[in-house]
């Protein structure tokens, strides 16, 4: 049969069949009255070519499977490994798109809502609006505006820990007004270039885990218990990373005042 031919029994181009004679993965025939001249042997290898294709195994891969090198007393072994190798990285591909699916639903949710479009949870995000709302001066803005985009990225890499969003949810006017006061109080000795004293820097932090543990109130044991703490420590590290040099000094202590609390939670 000539290539036209071939190509039409197995779903495939000429394109393709040439390219597969170019890698070594299929014999080219010898020519019979001036045209390559196919036959069974080649339809068949081609079936078996373009099957093991369809089920995303990698030509590269097909090629050792069809033709192993050297003598094989069970030609079978070699092709189920990759063959398991190839169910293992679909698994891992159709996670990725499950995870893709979730997202996008949440989007949708979020759209229908009339809701932020945001990578982290919809009620930090308010709460980060809110605060920017309710900022009286521009260096008060500028310090909420970072946390809140630290946060973003924190949570599109994974770096959240997401028991974190209970923080943020069922917020009062009076626990708003705690956290836009603190909140002035780090932007005021950032705009004056001040170093803040160790035990200011403490007070603060315990202030932002106090105001913490009201917060979530009776909850608090069970969401601590239920933080994964590297991922806890991976956030703190980032939030220290990208915080402003001026501010670096009191994420940091902020950071270790939080994660000493998930600890002593995980350890009651």
């Amino acid at each position: 049969m000539r290539i036209a031919e071939l190509a039409d029994l197995t779903e495939t181009t000429v394109r393709t069949i040439r390219y597969y004679h170019q890698i070594g993965l299929l014999a080219i025939p010898e020519r019979r009255n001036g045209h390559r001249d196919y036959d069974l042997s080649h339809l068949a290898r081609l079936v078996r070519i373009r099957w093991l294709t369809q089920a995303g195994i990698p030509l590269a891969t097909i090629a050792a499977m069809l033709d192993p090198p050297g003598p094989v007393v069970d030609a079978t072994q070699p092709a189920l490994a990759d063959l398991q190798a190839v169910v293992t990285a679909l698994d891992e591909e159709m996670q990725r798109l499950a995870d893709r699916r979730g997202r996008l639903l949440n989007l949708i949710g979020a759209a229908e809502r009339g809701g932020i479009l945001s990578p982290m949870p919809q009620a930090m995000a308010r709460f980060y609006d809110q605060m920017h709302e309710r900022a009286g001066d521009p260096q008060t803005r500028r310090v909420i505006r970072r946390e809140r985009d630290f946060m973003e990225l924190a949570f599109y890499r994974g770096d959240m820990p997401p028991q974190s969003a209970a923080v943020y949810e069922g917020f009062t006017e009076a626990a708003f007004a705690e956290s836009s006061a603190l909140f002035g109080q780090i932007a005021e000795r950032v705009q004056q270039g001040d170093r803040l004293e160790p035990l200011e820097m403490d007070r603060i932090a315990d202030a932002v885990v106090a105001r913490v543990t009201r917060h979530v109130g009776a909850d608090l044991h069970g969401l601590l218990k239920g933080i994964d703490l590297d991922v806890a420590r991976r956030a703190v590290d980032l939030y220290v990373r990208l915080a402003d040099p001026a501010q670096r000094p009191i994420a940091q202590v902020i950071g270790d005042a939080v994660l000493t609390m998930i600890e002593k939670g995980q350890g009651a």
